[in-house]
């Protein structure tokens, strides 16, 4: 089982994973920083020899750059993020074992019983197990303490076995 430091490394890489998979925030990123580049180089042209044909080459090709990069821009809205298959797979066993991990929790506490019990949902087996013990306590019942054992150690393993181990200690 990871736990500690190992299981906090763990959820960086899944969070660092899971944020760098937009390959339209990746494309636009790329596409502005190419159209930087080329506003560079016209601007280096604008400050050098302008009558000299190399630099109306580089100006042109820098223009034509930019010139495509706004077409990129304009074509960026129509591009769809496809979420990968194993990502979307990692997505639910995640939420799966949260899920898992809050039913333990609220088990191993007791706060799902105090929830069944606030909701008035209890189980039959505890409804008979109160009702022969209410009926065993009253005085004109002809239930006694026996047979409330007796029921007792029919519907429930753990006790049935935790009677036989007490009864065999003394």
């Amino acid at each position: 089982m990871i736990t500690g430091r190992p299981l906090a490394c763990v959820a960086a890489l899944a969070i660092a994973v899971a944020s760098g998979c937009s390959a339209s925030h990746r494309i636009a990123q790329k596409a502005s920083s190419i159209r930087e580049s080329a506003d560079a180089i016209i601007d280096a042209t604008d400050r050098m020899d302008s009558e000299s044909p190399d630099v109306q080459i580089v100006r042109s090709e820098a223009e034509q750059i930019r010139y495509e990069v706004t077409d990129i821009h304009g074509a960026l809205p129509g591009v769809r993020d496809v979420v990968p298959a194993w990502m979307t797979m990692l997505t639910w066993l995640a939420v799966a074992a949260a899920g898992a991990c809050c039913v333990w929790l609220l088990t191993a506490s007791g706060a799902l019983s105090a929830i069944r019990v606030a909701i008035g949902w209890i189980p039959r087996r505890k409804v008979n197990e109160a009702e022969m013990a209410a009926a065993t306590l009253a005085s004109d019942a002809p239930e006694t303490v026996r047979e409330f054992v007796a029921m007792k150690r029919g519907t429930d393993r753990e006790f049935d076995a935790a009677f036989q181990r007490v009864k065999k200690a003394s």
